[in-house]
Protein backbone atom coordinates (compact mmCIF):
# COMPACT_ATOMS: atom_id res chain seq x y z
CA UNK A 1 0.00 0.00 0.00
CA UNK A 2 1.71 3.37 -0.87
CA UNK A 3 0.96 6.25 1.15
CA UNK A 4 3.44 8.49 0.45
CA UNK A 5 1.35 10.87 -2.50
CA UNK A 6 -1.56 10.89 -0.27
CA UNK A 7 -2.25 13.62 2.55
CA UNK A 8 -2.74 12.56 5.89
CA UNK A 9 -7.02 12.45 5.55
CA UNK A 10 -6.57 10.33 2.85
CA UNK A 11 -3.59 8.03 4.81
CA UNK A 12 -6.41 7.42 7.27
CA UNK A 13 -9.03 6.27 5.10
CA UNK A 14 -6.57 3.97 3.34
CA UNK A 15 -5.32 2.57 6.78
CA UNK A 16 -8.96 1.62 7.44
CA UNK A 17 -8.81 4.25 10.58
CA UNK A 18 -10.82 6.54 12.17
CA UNK A 19 -9.53 9.94 12.64
CA UNK A 20 -11.30 10.76 16.16
CA UNK A 21 -12.04 14.64 16.52
CA UNK A 22 -12.35 14.31 20.05
CA UNK A 23 -9.65 14.11 23.25
CA UNK A 24 -10.48 10.46 23.63
CA UNK A 25 -8.25 8.09 22.10
CA UNK A 26 -9.75 4.64 22.54
CA UNK A 27 -8.18 1.78 20.38
CA UNK A 28 -9.44 -1.96 21.08
CA UNK A 29 -5.79 -3.37 19.66
CA UNK A 30 -3.05 -2.73 17.89
CA UNK A 31 -2.24 -2.31 14.36
CA UNK A 32 0.18 -5.61 13.91
CA UNK A 33 1.23 -3.76 10.41
CA UNK A 34 3.10 -1.33 12.82
CA UNK A 35 5.96 -2.33 15.28
CA UNK A 36 7.91 -5.67 16.10
CA UNK A 37 6.23 -7.46 19.12
CA UNK A 38 6.95 -6.10 21.87
CA UNK A 39 6.03 -5.60 25.47
CA UNK A 40 3.94 -2.21 26.04
CA UNK A 41 3.16 -2.65 22.14
CA UNK A 42 1.44 0.68 21.78
CA UNK A 43 -1.16 1.56 18.87
CA UNK A 44 -0.15 3.02 15.48
CA UNK A 45 -3.38 4.99 15.68
CA UNK A 46 -2.23 6.91 18.93
CA UNK A 47 0.95 7.74 17.37
CA UNK A 48 -0.82 8.65 13.87
CA UNK A 49 -3.29 10.91 15.92
CA UNK A 50 -0.51 12.72 17.51
CA UNK A 51 0.79 13.50 14.27
CA UNK A 52 -2.12 14.90 12.75
CA UNK A 53 -2.76 16.92 15.25
CA UNK A 54 0.97 18.51 16.18
CA UNK A 55 3.00 18.07 13.16
CA UNK A 56 3.58 18.69 9.59
CA UNK A 57 4.95 16.66 6.83
CA UNK A 58 8.50 16.23 6.80
CA UNK A 59 8.70 17.07 10.27
CA UNK A 60 11.82 15.53 12.52
CA UNK A 61 10.16 13.43 15.30
CA UNK A 62 12.26 12.22 18.15
CA UNK A 63 11.72 8.61 19.48
CA UNK A 64 13.77 8.21 22.75
CA UNK A 65 12.72 4.90 23.74
CA UNK A 66 11.39 3.26 20.53
CA UNK A 67 10.92 -0.35 21.87
CA UNK A 68 9.30 -2.67 18.54
CA UNK A 69 9.38 0.29 16.67
CA UNK A 70 5.96 1.70 16.18
CA UNK A 71 6.52 5.41 16.10
CA UNK A 72 9.11 4.88 13.52
CA UNK A 73 7.37 2.92 11.28
CA UNK A 74 4.03 5.66 11.84
CA UNK A 75 6.21 8.63 10.68
CA UNK A 76 7.23 6.46 7.77
CA UNK A 77 3.65 6.03 6.35
CA UNK A 78 2.76 9.58 7.16
CA UNK A 79 6.15 11.52 5.96
CA UNK A 80 7.69 12.42 8.95
CA UNK A 81 11.32 12.26 9.75
CA UNK A 82 12.08 10.23 12.63
CA UNK A 83 15.38 9.31 14.86
CA UNK A 84 14.49 6.51 17.29
CA UNK A 85 16.76 5.11 19.86
CA UNK A 86 16.71 2.17 22.23
CA UNK A 87 18.48 0.25 24.82
CA UNK A 88 18.88 -3.16 22.53
CA UNK A 89 21.19 -3.06 19.75
CA UNK A 90 18.94 -3.44 16.65
CA UNK A 91 21.40 -2.72 13.92
CA UNK A 92 20.39 -6.44 12.25
CA UNK A 93 16.81 -6.06 12.58
CA UNK A 94 15.63 -2.59 13.23
CA UNK A 95 19.18 -0.79 11.38
CA UNK A 96 16.95 2.86 11.89
CA UNK A 97 16.77 1.88 15.73
CA UNK A 98 19.96 3.50 16.75
CA UNK A 99 21.46 1.72 20.57
CA UNK A 100 21.49 4.50 23.28
CA UNK A 101 21.32 4.73 27.31
CA UNK A 102 20.06 7.59 28.80
CA UNK A 103 22.12 8.11 31.61
CA UNK A 104 20.13 9.11 34.15
CA UNK A 105 23.43 10.69 36.12
CA UNK A 106 24.76 12.47 33.25
CA UNK A 107 22.45 12.70 30.33
CA UNK A 108 23.71 13.35 27.02
CA UNK A 109 21.63 14.91 23.79
CA UNK A 110 22.01 11.65 21.29
CA UNK A 111 20.94 13.88 17.64
CA UNK A 112 23.61 16.38 16.30
CA UNK A 113 24.43 19.72 17.59
CA UNK A 114 21.77 22.12 16.40
CA UNK A 115 19.37 19.03 15.25
CA UNK A 116 15.88 19.96 17.18
CA UNK A 117 13.59 17.80 16.79
CA UNK A 118 9.50 19.32 15.71
CA UNK A 119 7.86 16.67 18.08
CA UNK A 120 9.46 14.73 21.01
CA UNK A 121 7.15 11.10 21.33
CA UNK A 122 8.26 9.85 24.50
CA UNK A 123 6.67 6.66 25.88
CA UNK A 124 8.84 4.94 28.29
CA UNK A 125 8.52 2.30 30.64
CA UNK A 126 5.24 2.90 33.27
CA UNK A 127 7.78 2.63 36.07
CA UNK A 128 7.20 -0.99 37.47
CA UNK A 129 3.89 -2.02 35.85
CA UNK A 130 5.91 -4.69 33.33
CA UNK A 131 9.23 -4.66 34.76
CA UNK A 132 9.82 -8.29 34.55
CA UNK A 133 9.48 -7.86 30.62
CA UNK A 134 11.98 -5.14 30.23
CA UNK A 135 15.66 -5.93 30.08
CA UNK A 136 18.05 -4.99 33.03
CA UNK A 137 19.40 -1.73 33.02
CA UNK A 138 15.91 -0.37 32.15
CA UNK A 139 14.37 2.70 33.84
CA UNK A 140 11.80 0.13 35.53
CA UNK A 141 14.64 -1.21 37.74
CA UNK A 142 15.11 2.07 39.19
CA UNK A 143 13.92 3.20 42.91
CA UNK A 144 10.48 5.54 43.02
CA UNK A 145 13.58 9.09 43.91
CA UNK A 146 15.39 7.79 41.11
CA UNK A 147 13.12 7.12 38.05
CA UNK A 148 11.22 10.23 39.26
CA UNK A 149 14.73 12.27 38.97
CA UNK A 150 15.50 10.39 35.75
CA UNK A 151 12.86 12.59 34.43
CA UNK A 152 13.66 15.48 35.47
CA UNK A 153 16.70 15.48 34.17
CA UNK A 154 15.65 14.19 31.24
CA UNK A 155 12.65 16.80 30.46
CA UNK A 156 15.34 19.40 31.53
CA UNK A 157 17.53 17.77 28.18
CA UNK A 158 14.91 17.72 26.00
CA UNK A 159 13.47 21.14 26.73
CA UNK A 160 17.32 22.81 26.26
CA UNK A 161 17.40 21.03 22.64
CA UNK A 162 14.05 22.02 21.66
CA UNK A 163 12.22 24.79 19.08
CA UNK A 164 10.32 26.95 20.93
CA UNK A 165 7.84 25.01 18.37
CA UNK A 166 8.59 21.89 19.56
CA UNK A 167 6.11 19.68 20.81
CA UNK A 168 6.23 16.87 23.64
CA UNK A 169 4.46 13.94 23.03
CA UNK A 170 4.35 12.14 27.09
CA UNK A 171 2.13 9.01 27.15
CA UNK A 172 1.92 7.30 31.02
CA UNK A 173 -0.63 5.96 32.90
CA UNK A 174 -1.03 5.98 36.76
CA UNK A 175 1.03 3.97 38.73
CA UNK A 176 -0.70 2.48 41.95
CA UNK A 177 -0.03 -0.42 44.37
CA UNK A 178 -3.71 -1.37 43.82
CA UNK A 179 -3.32 -5.47 43.56
CA UNK A 180 -5.00 -7.30 46.10
CA UNK A 181 -5.24 -4.06 48.08
CA UNK A 182 -9.03 -2.46 48.76
CA UNK A 183 -9.17 0.91 46.91
CA UNK A 184 -9.40 2.60 50.31
CA UNK A 185 -6.03 1.19 52.10
CA UNK A 186 -4.06 1.91 49.28
CA UNK A 187 -0.62 4.00 50.44
CA UNK A 188 -0.43 6.55 48.14
CA UNK A 189 3.39 6.52 48.81
CA UNK A 190 3.61 3.60 46.33
CA UNK A 191 1.90 5.62 44.02
CA UNK A 192 3.21 7.74 40.96
CA UNK A 193 0.04 9.50 39.39
CA UNK A 194 -0.04 11.39 35.96
CA UNK A 195 -0.03 14.61 38.15
CA UNK A 196 3.59 14.33 39.04
CA UNK A 197 4.56 13.74 35.53
CA UNK A 198 2.66 16.89 34.51
CA UNK A 199 4.00 18.71 37.31
CA UNK A 200 7.61 17.80 36.63
CA UNK A 201 7.15 18.82 32.66
CA UNK A 202 6.06 22.40 34.23
CA UNK A 203 9.33 22.54 36.61
CA UNK A 204 11.45 21.58 33.58
CA UNK A 205 10.08 24.17 31.38
CA UNK A 206 6.89 22.35 29.31
CA UNK A 207 4.04 24.19 29.15
CA UNK A 208 1.07 21.25 29.41
CA UNK A 209 -1.56 22.08 26.76
CA UNK A 210 -3.67 18.95 26.00
CA UNK A 211 -4.26 15.75 27.90
CA UNK A 212 -5.83 13.25 25.94
CA UNK A 213 -7.38 9.92 27.36
CA UNK A 214 -5.83 6.65 25.69
CA UNK A 215 -6.86 4.13 27.90
CA UNK A 216 -5.99 0.59 28.18
CA UNK A 217 -7.77 -2.21 27.23
CA UNK A 218 -10.30 -3.97 29.66
CA UNK A 219 -9.65 -7.08 28.24
CA UNK A 220 -6.43 -7.70 30.58
CA UNK A 221 -9.03 -8.00 33.07
CA UNK A 222 -10.76 -11.62 33.69
CA UNK A 223 -13.86 -12.53 34.37
CA UNK A 224 -12.38 -14.28 37.75
CA UNK A 225 -9.93 -11.12 37.94
CA UNK A 226 -13.16 -8.75 38.24
CA UNK A 227 -14.99 -10.70 40.37
CA UNK A 228 -12.09 -11.20 43.07
CA UNK A 229 -11.56 -7.21 42.84
CA UNK A 230 -15.18 -6.59 43.61
CA UNK A 231 -15.00 -8.65 46.96
CA UNK A 232 -11.70 -6.68 47.66
CA UNK A 233 -12.89 -3.71 46.91
CA UNK A 234 -9.94 -3.18 44.52
CA UNK A 235 -9.79 -0.08 41.66
CA UNK A 236 -7.36 -1.04 38.79
CA UNK A 237 -6.31 1.12 36.06
CA UNK A 238 -7.07 1.35 32.58
CA UNK A 239 -6.65 4.89 32.65
CA UNK A 240 -3.34 6.17 30.10
CA UNK A 241 -2.99 9.49 29.01
CA UNK A 242 -1.07 11.52 26.30
CA UNK A 243 0.57 14.75 27.87
CA UNK A 244 1.36 17.12 25.14
CA UNK A 245 3.28 20.42 26.48
CA UNK A 246 5.34 22.74 24.53
CA UNK A 247 8.29 25.15 25.80
CA UNK A 248 8.04 27.54 28.40
CA UNK A 249 9.17 30.84 26.72
CA UNK A 250 9.21 32.10 30.77
CA UNK A 251 11.18 29.18 31.63
CA UNK A 252 14.84 30.28 32.93
CA UNK A 253 16.02 26.83 33.99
Amino acid sequence: MSLQEKTDLERFKALNWGLRAWDNWYFNDVDHRFGDPWSGRIPAQLVAHTLFYFTKENNLVLDPMAGGGVVADTCLAFNRQCWSFDLLDRVKTRPEIESFLWDHKNPAWPLPTGKKPDLIFFDPPYFKKMAAHYMKGSISDFTKPQYLNFFKHIFRLMREHSKTSTRMAFLNADFRDFQGVPAIDENPDNAILLLTYAKLLETCGWKVTHLTDCPLSTERFTGNMVNRMHEKRTLGIVRRTLIIGKPDILYRG
